[in-house]
């Protein structure tokens, strides 16, 4: 019984109680693995190439164009959280990238009608408004000026909500 009794005490909650002091200092080492964390983060996330970029490589890469690839446009009812939002912009906005490489006029102006439906639910007005769908649809037979619209849209929508 004597023997049981002198156990008992090393039978707690499996660890010692560490000082507070000690207890706020891993807790400033977690937060530095964090914030380096989040550095790679950026870093990793910066070297992604942009919608227009990613649509260029499998352009070249010989892929012909084929609808079914792209998320299609009756979806975008379906995205009502922020994170879906977020996502599917940069989803709709590589697939009217993928659409203007290949030269489908129309499936441009639905993607950037899907991709405004995104970003008006996220509430960046400004990132795609009815100008740029208007600047877009006057310049239809011009690459060169729906590529310069695509990137302008995806890099203000990118700054707003890296900024918020």
């Amino acid at each position: 019984m004597f023997f049981i009794l002198l156990l008992l005490p090393g039978c707690g909650s499996g660890g010692e109680k560490k000082p507070a002091k000690e207890q706020q200092q891993l807790s400033q080492q977690d937060m530095a693995r964090i914030q380096q964390d989040i550095k790679q983060a950026e870093k990793i996330f910066n070297a992604l190439p942009t919608p227009l970029e990613s649509a260029m490589l499998i352009k070249s890469a010989g892929a012909p164009f084929d609808r079914k690839y792209l998320n299609p446009i009756e979806n975008a009812k379906l995205y009502t959280t922020t994170r879906s939002m977020a996502l599917n912009l940069g989803i709709y906005t590589c697939d009217l990238s993928f659409a203007s490489l290949y030269d489908q006029t129309q499936l441009i102006i639905d993607y950037m009608n899907a991709a405004k439906k995104m970003a008006d639910g996220l509430g960046i007005l400004d990132a795609i408004n009815q100008e740029t769908i208007s600047t877009l649809e006057q310049n239809i037979n011009n690459k060169e000026a729906i590529m310069e619209t695509i990137s302008e849209t995806f890099l203000n929508s990118n700054s707003y909500l890296a900024d918020n």
